[in-house]
């Protein structure tokens, strides 16, 4: 019919012709107070707009100065490291002679009050331990939402574990079909093969220095408790030849089998699991870690620390010979 087809603003044109002249002005009065507050809220807008734009610009500088902290921290660790060598006779110091051999010799001399009771190394003294808890809820939604994001797995936040190290943060990486972990959400985190697969994953910050770590990780049932996924993993990470190149860490419980699930379950499977509960998941992994602060690129890497315990001597007392005869016959 004509009325069904008749458009908004045809109707409201055959409504305004039907006002008299005091509801006319009081229409135009409600339009002016739109514009007024609409034009308030453009400005805020544009507030707001610039607001966002200094935050961006401040996390970007954010970057700049945490990439230099990360430089810095390279810097010293290598001059420590060069330190340390020039103590050890392993190196020359500035304006020393190249070879080490040109160096008088110089004879050491033992603290006549101490000796060497006790030597000790640990291997364990620089370990830092860090538990981080991820749940994701919404679960039975995942898939589709990922579908949107383009991609086939989900991730955390970034957290630390060794916060004097720059290198030291972790990400954790969902995918509910065992698929691709390019989360894409951090290039820090994305320096491993795109062929890599899994379910949950364990993601450290790209860097050259390598590190020693072990991590396990825990499923939290319907109770609440948490429960270990697989035992705990320990590995060495080694450094990569050259400082300059960067490379990933990425440790999960299936990334090395052909089947993927947690606990053997498939994604159908897992959303009708105890691990499943009111429509969420929860992870809790940890971790820990002794990073590595020399690079081999800068000579001898030792990374045990030494203690020693020393023992008190008395000093001993020379007592001369007797000179009595000889006195006696000199009298």
């Amino acid at each position: 019919s004509s009325s069904s087809s008749s458009s908004p603003t045809a109707m409201a044109d055959v409504d305004d012709e039907q006002l008299t002249a005091a509801e006319i002005r009081a229409r135009i009065a409600e339009q002016v107070a739109m514009i007024g507050t609409l034009q308030e809220e453009a400005v805020t807008a544009d507030r707001d707009i610039a607001e966002a734009s200094e935050r961006q610009r401040l996390r970007r500088e954010l970057d700049e100065k945490r990439s230099m902290v990360a430089n810095f921290g390279a810097l010293v660790r290598h001059k420590q490291s060069y330190c340390r060598k020039i103590d050890a006779d392993v190196a020359s110091g500035p304006g020393a002679p190249d070879d080490l051999s040109l160096l008088p010799p110089t004879k050491k001399k033992r603290a006549p009050s101490s000796s060497l009771a006790k030597s000790t190394i640990s291997y364990a003294s620089d370990v830092v331990k860090r538990e981080f808890i991820w749940e994701v809820q919404g679960l039975s939604w995942i898939e589709q939402k990922l579908t949107q994001e383009g991609r086939a797995c989900t991730n955390s936040n970034v957290f630390d574990v060794d916060a004097s190290d720059a290198s030291s943060k972790y990400m954790l990486v969902f995918s509910p079909r065992g698929g691709s972990l390019k989360h894409d959400a951090d290039d820090d985190f994305m320096y491993f093969d795109d062929d890599l697969a899994g379910t949950l994953a364990l993601i450290r910050r790209a860097d050259s220095y390598g590190t020693s770590l072990c991590y396990r990780f825990f499923l939290r049932d319907a109770s609440g408790e948490f429960q270990p996924l697989g035992e705990p993993t320990r590995v060495a990470v080694a450094a990569l030849d050259s400082a300059d190149d960067i490379e990933s860490f990425v440790g999960g419980p299936d990334l090395e089998t052909e089947s993927k699930g947690l606990f053997g379950l498939s994604f159908d499977e897992l959303l009708g699991s105890e691990w499943v509960k009111d429509d969420s998941i929860c992870f809790k992994v940890c971790i820990e870690e002794a990073a590595m602060k020399d690079h081999p690129s800068q000579g001898l890497v030792r990374v045990g620390h030494h203690a020693s315990i020393y023992e008190h001597i008395p000093p001993s007392v020379e007592v001369p010979p007797s000179t009595l005869q000889a006195d006696l016959l000199s009298l």
